[in-house]
């Protein structure tokens, strides 16, 4: 984890309260399979003001939409220009590269091309660095004095960086004295499942296997406190620590799914001999007794057996019937026969056409090679051609290489969250199905909440 200025906070994630608020109601959809016009869509609160850190990252979420709809270059255009959507007063979206080059600023053209990671505000602290680490992860907020090109004094300012891809990232900034992150933002949330963890790994550590199991197994000891618990697993699938459930204790349950079809005990030893990282799931919630949407944060302790901490969402809607699900499945299939029928340039065209009738806005077929280079998104033609095998969800999960291996496992479901063109782009949960068309040819469909 890493170490945190008292002006920095760094966090792989979009604000959930920004998902809540716009994931529920789904506006009606554009006719037939017409792809909507790419014009910025950025929508904070009314009047065209960004007054909160929800805003903020709408804001930028927005422009980062707009970038895979558009591409890097019409994208910078519109961020360096004054009179642009992406800028209002002191509003704007900005964008620079990983080593610290500007590459759009609306009210300062000058600063394209130069190189400026070595800015410090007023108080010597090293902006640029510290936005361009928080971005390294995925995204983040950071906080220093800067001026306000509209009242023209040095005021306070809260950015909220996103990575765009692996060489460049955008942010943009809000001004004010008392400007706090959520407490139920992925940003938090991320921090406490993480910190959480990484204490059970050093607890483990420092008193060996069993009595970490028997402190991890106490439901009314410290690692079950605050709505959250310890869990453990060894790398056979086999259930160490589950202090609310103790009778899955000793269980296999490797070929664990939960009700979509997600593999729960694959994907969690898969993410810990990565070393560790957050997956979705969804989990019966100790409290309500019922099934919730979950984040869980996994960790190993030594190469025979790891730790998690998950977190319940519960307003988090994770709810796909079985209809949907089989309709997803025969919409890859048919993708499948198409591309074998036809081969697979005219299939990678017809997928990349919003027109055909493999896109709708609600189900459409995307594409990419083994590497991770997407091949076809009609809805996000920005991003074809791009290699994407870094790109992060809201909670920082590296979500393509797991629908790659999910396809070339002969077929597999995963969720992550991503801008919904049936909804206006609005970032919801995607329940994703993908499998193999050829030797190097990934196609896959996802479905929403």
């Amino acid at each position: 984890m890493p170490s945190m200025d008292a002006r920095t906070v760094i966090t792989p994630a979009l604000l959930i309260l920004l998902i809540l608020s716009t994931g529920c109601v789904s506006p009606t959809s554009p006719p037939g399979n017409i792809m909507p016009p790419a014009t910025p869509a950025a929508t904070p609160a009314p009047g065209g003001t960004v007054t909160s850190p929800e805003d903020l990252v709408s804001f930028v979420n927005d422009a980062y939409v707009y970038f895979q709809r558009v591409g890097k270059e019409a994208a910078l255009r519109e961020f360096a220009d004054r009179n642009g959507s992406f800028t209002r007063g002191g509003m704007y979206v900005w964008a620079c590269d990983f080593n610290g080059t500007y590459l759009a600023h609306p009210y300062h053209p000058e600063f394209a091309g130069q190189n400026r990671l070595y800015v410090t505000d007023t108080t010597g602290f090293k902006i640029n660095e510290a936005m361009r680490d928080a971005a390294r992860v995925g995204s983040g907020f950071v906080t220093y004095q800067y001026e306000n090109p509209v009242t023209k004094k040095i005021e306070k300012k809260l950015t909220y960086v996103r990575r765009a891809d692996e060489s460049w990232y955008l942010a943009s900034g809000i001004y004010g004295d008392d400007l706090k992150i959520p407490p139920e933002s992925p940003a938090m949330v991320r921090q406490a499942l993480e910190t959480k963890v990484e204490s059970a790994v050093t607890f483990a550590k420092e008193n060996g296997r069993e009595a970490a199991l028997t402190a991890f197994n106490n439901n009314s000891g410290p690692f079950a406190a605050d709505g959250t618990y310890i869990f453990a697993f060894d790398m056979n699938g086999t259930t160490l620590a589950m202090p609310f459930e103790k009778d899955r204790i000793g269980k296999n349950e490797r070929s664990l799914k939960d009700g979509n079809g997600i593999a729960i005990g694959e994907r969690k030893i898969r993410l810990t001999q990565d070393g560790g990282g957050f997956f979705y799931y969804v989990f019966t919630e100790p409290a309500s007794g019922k099934p919730a949407f979950k984040v869980s944060c996994v960790k190993p302790v030594d190469s025979s057996w790891a730790v998690g901490a998950g977190k319940y969402l519960p307003d988090i809607p994770a709810v796909f019937s079985q209809e949907r699900r089989d309709m997803m499945l025969s919409h890859v299939n048919d993708a499948v026969s198409y591309v074998k029928a036809n081969g697979k340039g005219a299939a990678i065209r017809t997928f990349n056409d919003p027109n055909s009738t493999f896109s709708q806005p609600d189900m459409y077929i995307f594409a990419f090679d083994r590497n991770g280079t997407y091949l076809a998104s009609p809805y996000f033609p920005g991003i074809v051609g791009l290699n994407r095998i870094t790109t992060r969800d809201p909670y920082g999960e590296y979500h393509i290489p797991y629908i790659i291996a999910n396809a070339e496992q002969g077929g597999g479901f995963m969720y992550y969250f991503y801008p919904d063109p049936a909804a206006g782009y609005r970032i919801k949960l995607k329940l994703t199905y993908s499998q193999m068309a050829g030797n190097d040819l990934v196609v896959g469909t996802g479905i929403l909440a």
